[in-house]
């Protein structure tokens, strides 16, 4: 009798037991290497929507057309490789001929060459270039082409998307690179966004293993770990023969395996009491937890939801093994809300000015499209266009460290001399600004356009090569518009722009209005 029990209880550990706490951690050990691989898509993704920001874009498309440097100049400065962490940036034109392309080292962001970006050579015309001409057939959109490749023996990330207007109507004429190069400070975000610290290295595809090993045992499942306890996953490379290989040291198991171990000796004595209370122990304790858990498992995974707590009060190895996933769980929810957070920064910065901080010429965009779209009838709405009298002369005699500084501090007193809740101010590019005033008539606009004019003025900053003051002083052109007349906001910034130019040519340091301009130049 007692040979049966042992032999039962031995049954029951070999083919019930063991097998579930393999099965849950190989479940959790899969979740890792998907958490590394998820780490490695949202890397990507999130290049992915900063390059399609850039590539489905008027001027870009404008760009490849007539070849404006002054595109490239407002728009890839230093400081968008920074604040991108950038290494390089590349157009080329649909026939895949580089338009244009700068390179940065980010130790000392020193230009360098890349002969693969600078003169592409058939792997990245293929396997980039080609790959990005896609386009999503339910939407009409450009499908963002990301990933990883080896190139010059340097692991190198991308995103590459065709070129074409923000309405998406125009024939694609060109394609964009965002690239950097995988160094160390790309490893460390990768490996934070995983929560695990792991390795990797580039392998050749045809000497890939399979990652799922084989325990000693045949009677237990496969599972993912080695015999000393390291995890193998591979992430594609965008090279056909390559491979990405990651590897880490797995969490110390929260269980025995061998079969002769302290709880089944516990058990054994316990059999010789009584074969009934050792069942329902058993089963209450181990077993039905166990399949409890399984289907709350499954139940999260069909449904999604991290926030998932598996009920276990026991301290036991079974207890830790539970509270252990319900911190696995919390992690995977946790990374997932930093995921929807880094989103919308990258949102929010591809709308900021990097130097000032207001908006951007991008965000004034938007912004001019929506009040045209959602127009309030009987509403009038007023742009000002500003300019910096004598800017050059300013950089060209104080340096550009001293205009960056002249810059901020005028972005600061236009948006100290406007109504946050109603008002919009942009930097549209070098010294130029623009105002949006809702609910504004051309008389109330003049005087706020005198407010912002004597604001500046009272900055004091000196100018000792203007033709017109010794401090620095600003221009201003207006035009006063309703929504419903109009449906492209470039009519609405021409007209600002001309009364802008009769500012200047009545000397500078005042604001007209698009009324005046007329009066001066009614064609």
């Amino acid at each position: 009798m007692i040979a049966l029990m042992f032999i039962i209880e031995t049954l029951n550990l070999t083919y019930v037991k063991l097998p579930q706490l393999f099965a849950l951690e190989a479940n959790s050990d899969r979740k890792d290497i998907n958490r590394i691989k998820t780490a490695f898509d949202s890397i990507s993704q999130e290049l992915a929507v900063v390059n399609y920001d850039n590539a489905v874009w008027d001027d870009t498309y404008q760009y490849i057309i007539d070849r404006d440097s002054s595109y490239t100049l407002d728009n890839f400065v230093q400081d968008t490789y920074k604040s991108i962490n950038l290494n390089g940036i590349h157009i080329y034109d649909i026939h895949g001929d580089k338009v244009w392309g700068k390179s940065y080292e980010k130790k000392y962001w020193q230009k360098i060459p890349f002969a693969s970006f600078d003169n592409p050579n058939a792997i990245v015309k293929e396997q980039i270039l080609t790959a990005a001409q896609r386009i999503d057939e339910l939407t009409k959109t450009p499908i963002s082409h990301s990933g990883f490749i080896l190139l010059e023996q340097q692991l190198v990330h991308f995103s590459a998307t065709l070129i074409t207007t923000t309405n998406l109507q125009a024939t694609p004429n060109g394609t964009m690179v965002f690239w950097r190069f995988v160094s160390e400070d790309i490893l460390t975000n990768l490996r934070t966004r995983a929560a695990i610290e792991f390795d990797v290295k580039i392998v050749e595809k045809s000497s890939m293993p399979s990652p799922r090993l084989q325990f000693e045992s045949s009677n237990h499942n496969s599972s993912y770990r080695s015999k000393a306890g390291v995890i193998k996953g591979f992430y594609p490379l965008i090279n056909d023969d390559k491979a990405l290989l990651f590897s880490y040291q797995a969490p110390a198991r929260l269980f025995e395996t061998h079969l002769f171990n302290q709880s089944v000796k516990i058990t054994f004595t316990a059999l010789l009491l009584s074969f009934s209370i050792i069942y329902l122990f058993v089963h209450c304790s181990i077993v039905r937890p166990i399949i409890n858990a399984k289907k709350q498992m499954q139940s999260a995974i069909k449904s999604n939801n991290h926030s998932l707590k598996l009920k276990h009060t026991s301290k036991d190895e079974l207890g830790m093994l539970f509270y252990y996933i319900n911190r696995l769980l919390e992690n995977i929810a946790s990374k997932e809300q930093e995921l929807i957070s880094h989103n919308l920064r990258l949102q929010e910065i591809s709308h900021t000015d990097g130097l000032t901080k207001i908006a951007n010429r991008r965000a004034f965009d938007d912004y001019m499209h929506n009040i045209l779209i959602n127009n309030v009838p009987e509403s009038y709405t007023t742009l000002l266009v500003c300019d910096v009298d004598y800017f050059k002369k300013f950089n060209d005699f104080y340096g550009h460290t001293m205009g960056d500084n002249a810059l901020k501090l005028i972005a600061k007193s236009l948006e100290r001399n406007l109504h946050a809740e109603t008002d919009f101010v942009a930097r549209y590019g070098g010294e130029e600004f623009v105002v949006v005033l809702n609910n504004t008539h051309e008389d109330a606009a003049d005087f706020v356009s005198k407010n912002l004019l004597e604001g500046i003025r009272q900055l004091n900053i000196p100018h000792e090569k203007s033709d017109i003051a010794e401090m620095v002083t600003l221009s201003i052109g207006s035009h006063s518009f309703m929504a419903a007349e109009y449906t492209e906001h470039k009519v609405i910034f021409e007209k600002a722009d001309k009364a802008l130019y009769l500012a200047k040519s009545l000397g500078r340091n005042r604001a007209c209005t698009s009324t005046l301009q007329l009066q001066f130049n009614p064609s």
